[in-house]
């Protein structure tokens, strides 16, 4: 399914209706600026506001990766998060509005100008260390329901190795979810605020400066061993680098190896599911189907 010219006209004349007549806002303006997997982002000039961005989902809910997943979970925690990391001078874009209705569900949040230059991988590590240090007190995760990480990533992996199984026919073989979350609980590391989608995408800056973090989607409370495993996993972000900036190497180093492929695992899943069904990409979708392979090999060695 993709994001076609009659969606994105749908959406921006439902967006203004409601921002025009019934939140009484003057929209002079608005237009698309930018669509991910499952968002279209618009930008919008109201009349006393100035420019503000719109982030709504586009995609059907039964074509979403995350079958525990909603369009209006990912605006929730959006608002939510953005809200808590706002209290602790974390960069996030301050929101105005959440709206939810029948017709079309959307948040509306200051935008924030960028340059497009790539934010170095040093200062991205040291705002996600400094993520992974804020209290967690009166935080809340709308899809985590107070469960543990290790609980939803296990089950996660267990689900999506049977998906990707049946997608290309194929036998992957893991421990039962049981199994990868007893040894998930073994972890000592306390836990964090985990934003899990850290690509330069959602890191907005001016002059190799950091604006503001945004897209919350994939969040979480739990190890952050697990944000530093999905970050090298990707690859998109120069992982020497991004730890001169994070400066803990500690916790990669006493967290026992087979941990860190569970972490990574999860990520390699998600990717290959996602370059064999929503994008169109068969190099990474071979690279990722490779890495599933390596990684439940040696998680399976590591038992």
């Amino acid at each position: 399914m993709a994001l076609t010219t009659k969606t994105i006209e749908k959406l921006r004349v439902d967006i203004k209706h409601v921002l025009n007549h019934k939140l009484n806002w003057q929209i002079e303006e608005i237009n698309l600026i930018g669509s991910g997997v499952i968002n279209a982002v618009f930008l919008i000039h109201e009349k006393n506001l100035g420019r503000l961005a719109v982030r709504t989902p586009w995609r059907l809910e039964e074509n979403m990766m995350d079958k525990n997943s909603s369009g209006i979970i990912s605006l929730k925690k959006e608002a939510v998060i953005s809200e808590h990391c706002h209290k602790y001078h974390i960069p996030v874009p301050k929101i105005h509005q959440l709206y939810f209705s029948k017709e079309i569900n959307f948040i509306v949040s200051d935008f924030v100008a960028g340059d497009g230059q790539d934010i170095p991988p040093y200062d991205i590590g040291e705002l996600i260390s400094k993520i992974h240090k804020i209290p967690l007190h009166g935080l809340s995760i709308a899809d985590q329901n107070e469960q543990r990480l290790s609980k939803i990533v296990s089950q996660r992996i267990t689900e999506r190795v049977d998906s990707l199984n049946k997608l290309i026919n194929s036998n992957f073989i893991i421990p039962s979810s049981q199994e990868l979350e007893e040894i998930l609980n073994t972890a000592q590391t306390k836990n964090s605020l985990l934003h899990l989608d850290v690509r330069q995408p959602n890191l907005i800056g001016e002059n190799g400066m950091i604006n503001a973090i945004i897209d919350w989607d994939n969040s979480f409370i739990g190890n952050p061993i697990m944000e530093l495993m999905r970050i090298f996993e990707t690859k998109e972000l120069n992982e020497e680098e991004f730890i001169k900036g994070y400066k803990d190497v500690d916790i990669i180093q006493n967290t026992n190896a087979i941990i860190q492929c569970i972490y990574r695992l999860d990520t390699a899943l998600m990717l290959s599911i996602l370059f064999t069904s929503f994008i169109n990409d068969s190099e990474k979708r071979n690279y990722y189907l490779k890495r599933v392979h390596n990684l439940t090999k040696e998680i399976t060695n590591h038992l």
